[in-house]
């Protein structure tokens, strides 16, 4: 069934007059009483009566009526989404990251594109390094912020790279030192993210280095509730630095080894929206680290 034929049948039956329907599609009359008269023949019925000079829609015609509207009406959604999908100042990046990227490394990214590109939209979603790859085999978000992905399906490329730090209670031991060996906590307990959360294989593996099997405590899924039982005494741990200073712990530099993961970009070789690819060229050239790190990748570099 021919689109433009039933967007013809409905202007026709939205007017007094076939004159004035074909004026406002800009047609001739007789083309237009020769599209409806082919879209009569397909159906087999007819779709109007003639009535004096104008047409009235009949049982026929208003049982079309509605669906025509539905179906033109989708075929318009579809086609502006298609267009959106080309358009990279249009349209909408869907991005996950890992819950430790969410108060500053997302913020700061973003930050630095929007005013390039401020109609497109964001829809982020976050977990851990497990549910996030999933959702990217899924096709529910085009890019990821991830640390080294698990999939071969996945192409990843670095972007940043975070310093650690040992995140220890304000009135610790090691609190008004300037920097750690992390060999010094060796004894205590760790309070640590739980397995399916990078954060985890890359702190076992800094405390293998530094020569120990790190004593668990506490585990659990967010940064911010992490950093509170250790604040609370419930031990000590490794995690990239705060958005702000807290009270209850104090984030400490460590000298050996050097701690840090990579923040990178991840995608799957497949069509990508355009706002999606914009976004993706932006971060691989010009992703910045948070201002917040400074003074930690200051003392990481001096290593």
């Amino acid at each position: 069934m021919d689109m433009d034929e039933l967007r013809w049948f409905i202007r026709v039956a939205e007017s007094r007059t076939v004159t004035e329907a074909a004026e406002t599609l800009h047609l001739s009359q007789p083309a237009l009483s020769r599209g409806l008269g082919r879209l009569e023949r397909e159906l087999g019925a007819p779709l109007f009566d003639r009535v004096g000079r104008g047409l009235r829609l009949n049982a026929n015609g208003q049982a079309l009526l509605e669906g025509a509207r539905r179906a033109v009406s989708a075929v318009d959604g579809a086609r502006q989404s298609i267009g959106e999908l080309a358009d990279p100042d249009r349209g909408t990046v869907n991005l996950a990251f890992l819950n430790t990227m969410g108060p500053l490394v997302v913020p700061t990214l973003l930050s630095g594109y929007r005013p390039r590109r401020p109609n497109v939209q964001f829809r982020l979603r976050q977990g851990g390094t497990e549910r996030i790859e999933q959702y990217l085999l899924d096709g529910l978000v085009d890019l990821l912020l991830i640390s080294t992905p698990r999939s071969s399906e996945i192409v990843w490329q670095p972007l940043l790279r975070e310093p650690l730090v040992l995140v220890v209670p304000a009135s610790h031991r090691l609190a008004g030192r300037p920097s750690v060996r992390l060999a010094e906590v060796r004894d205590e307990p760790f309070v640590i993210f739980s397995r399916g959360f990078g954060m985890r294989p890359t702190t076992e593996r800094l405390c293998q280095e530094a020569g120990f099997t790190p004593r668990i405590a506490c585990e659990g899924e967010d940064g911010a509730t992490l950093r509170g039982l250790i604040g609370a005494g419930c031990g000590v741990g490794l995690m990239g630095p705060g958005p702000a200073p807290l009270p209850d712990v104090v984030e400490l530099p460590v000298s050996d080894p050097p701690c840090y993961r990579m923040i990178g970009l991840a995608w799957c070789d497949r069509f990508m929206p355009a706002a999606a690819d914009a976004f993706r060229s932006f971060a691989l050239a010009e992703a910045k680290p948070p201002g917040t790190w400074r003074p930690f990748t200051l003392a990481l570099n001096t290593e």
